[in-house]
């Protein structure tokens, strides 16, 4: 499946947009998740730079950003309620209950949200990648 009929079908189902959301949270490796906690890195980072061929692709970028903009209340949901997050992680992704007892994974948790929700704003509504801004 091309990632415009994958980007067609999350416009047509909140259903399968959260699916994927839940399939990505499963896939996080524990070392990942430890790493970017140490190093504080935060997700928006790798969602607009890692993915940085479709999220800044002329083609594709519009489309994802009316997917953001579509669900924006669902991913404003969890980006301002992190124990929602860590929630998810728990129930998606049992490798990481270890590490998600830690006081500093469930900081690390609330931090990244809150970092992630101003960066995922500016880029959906104003499609500008901060992260790229900066340089």
């Amino acid at each position: 499946m091309s990632e415009i009929d994958e980007i067609n079908k999350m416009l047509n189902s909140r259903e399968y947009a959260e699916k994927l959301l839940r399939v990505a949270i499963a896939s996080i490796k524990t070392e990942d998740f430890k790493n970017a906690m140490e190093k504080n890195l935060e997700p928006s980072k790798l969602i607009l730079n890692e993915f940085h061929k479709y999220t800044e692709n002329p083609a594709i970028k519009p489309l994802i950003q009316v997917v953001f903009r579509k669900y924006w209340s669902v991913i404003e949901d969890y980006l301002v309620h992190p124990q929602k997050v860590l929630d998810l992680l728990w129930e998606e992704n049992p490798k990481l209950r270890d590490i998600l007892k830690e006081e500093r994974a469930k900081r690390y948790v609330y931090l990244a949200c809150a970092g992630a929700y101003v960066k995922l704003y500016y880029w959906t509504w104003f499609g500008k990648n901060m992260y790229l801004e900066a340089k």
